[in-house]
């Protein structure tokens, strides 16, 4: 399964998993919700009770002793109260509106919570409005909950109450779910992120050994069999008398073993680079003498036409390790070289201010697409176009010079456009700025 089926699949789960969430927050509401309305409603009866037994139980007036018709033990509790109501009534004492909306209110701060409402007594004979007490700033509109009720047996008075909606009070008994969730869905989050991370980075692993070893057997073959080949020719003794010949052969048999000693090294060097293991011999360095060497060598053993631009600008000298250094030269160099197209343009200027010297080397190559900038430094990383042109080499190069200049405190950067050119300007410390030590 590659990455894209990997990702998709992924991104499947995730919407699931949020959907499934959803659905459970979705459904807790509304059972919250519910239960909330159930509440309401007992809430809002009762009240309406209370007011009925505060006025049969005042003691202010002599109702006591006398029976009260049609209420008994066994009845509903609303109802009973009714029945009470309708005595109260006889002895003209009416239902008190204002004292209802008191007792409701309370008991609705104590049961549920501050909530806004409105309060209605209604005459259901001729469908009119008596009272209002309206305890929300502006019309409601969708009220949460809306219950009716008879306040006598004939149901000729009705009160009706409307609330709001209470999602405040939901949401805060909903809390520490939803801080739950939202813990949980970033766990899931970060951990399949990390996962895929993980996944692709494996597979980045997998392409770099498997380009490193097509390299490696590359780069490593063709010297061996040139060697083999250098050796069993002067072995067989035919060039005993070809003297000239014979030189050229140990030539190439040298060449090729320093070529593989130098790969070696460079793996070895850059492995103790990272384990910061590397004793820096750092001096003052002659920079035009290092680089008309560098030029020398690559006109002597280049077949094509190289054309090397300097432009020093007064920059004599840097302090560093010369042998990384120079290696690190010889890297970029070598690089712009191998990338560039038909005849080579190289352009080497240098630069100082008071902290650093600057070294820009640019070609008129193939250039770097964006994408591979970002890895280009990266250990066995080459770019794409290399790969297509089957160009030699294990993407060790800018590697190794990423490492010499970092261990020198300084910086390398990279400026280049694709089928156009690259260009890396090597930042380094001037020796008063210096702060590294040996390690």
């Amino acid at each position: 399964m590659n990455n894209h089926h990997i990702k998709l699949f992924t991104g499947v789960a995730l919407i699931a998993v949020f959907v499934l969430q959803a659905i459970w927050l979705y459904n807790t509401y509304s059972v919250l919700g519910d239960d909330l309305q159930n509440k309401l409603d007992k809430t809002f009866s009762q009240s309406i009770e209370k007011e009925i037994y505060y006025r049969l139980n005042n003691k202010d007036r002599d109702i006591t002793g006398e029976s009260v018709e049609g209420a008994s033990p066994d009845l509903d509790s609303y109802l009973n109260a009714l029945y009470f109501n309708e005595f109260l009534y006889s002895h003209n004492i009416p239902f008190d509106f204002k004292r209802l909306d008191s007792i409701f209110n309370n008991e609705l701060v104590k049961d549920v919570g501050v909530l806004n409402y409105s309060l209605e007594l209604l005459d259901n004979k001729d469908q009119t409005i008596k009272k209002v007490y309206n305890r929300i700033h502006e019309d409601l509109l969708n009220p949460f909950f809306i219950k009716t009720m008879p306040i006598r047996l004939d149901k000729s008075e009705l009160v009706r109450v409307s609330i709001e909606s209470p999602y405040k009070i939901i949401f805060q008994k909903m809390l520490l779910l939803l801080i739950a969730s939202l813990v949980i869905g970033l766990i899931i989050i970060y951990c399949i992120f990390s996962q895929i991370k993980i996944i692709t980075k494996q597979d980045r692993i997998a392409e770099i050994r498997q380009d490193f070893t097509h390299a490696m057997i590359h780069d490593m073959k063709n010297p061996i069999t040139t060697i083999l080949m250098g050796i069993n020719a002067l072995k067989g003794g035919k060039l005993n008398d070809k003297e000239l010949l014979k030189e050229q052969y140990y030539n190439i048999i040298s060449n090729e073993s320093e070529h593989l000693l130098g790969l070696t090294n460079k793996i070895l060097t850059i492995a103790q680079f990272e384990e910061k293991r590397v004793t820096l011999s750092k001096d003052n360095i002659d920079i035009r003498l290092m680089f008309d060497n560098l030029m020398e060598k690559y006109k002597l053993d280049s077949e094509e036409s190289i054309q090397i631009i300097t432009e020093y600008n007064d920059v004599s000298e840097i302090y560093a390790d010369e042998g990384y250094m120079y290696e690190a030269f010889n890297n970029l160099i070598d690089n712009a070289v191998k990338y560039s197209k038909g005849n080579v343009v190289i352009s080497i200027i240098c630069s100082k201010d008071i902290s650093n010297t600057t070294i820009k080397i640019k070609d008129n190559g193939i250039g770097i697409s964006l994408k591979d900038q970002k890895r280009i430094f990266e250990k066995f990383e080459r770019i794409h176009l290399s790969k297509r042109k089957h160009i030699s080499g294990f993407g060790l190069g800018l590697n190794f010079v990423y490492q010499v200049v970092t261990a020198h405190e300084g910086d390398i950067k990279l400026n280049s456009v694709l089928n156009s050119y690259s260009e890396f300007a090597v930042i380094i410390p001037n020796k008063k700025n210096d702060k590294t030590s040996v390690n």
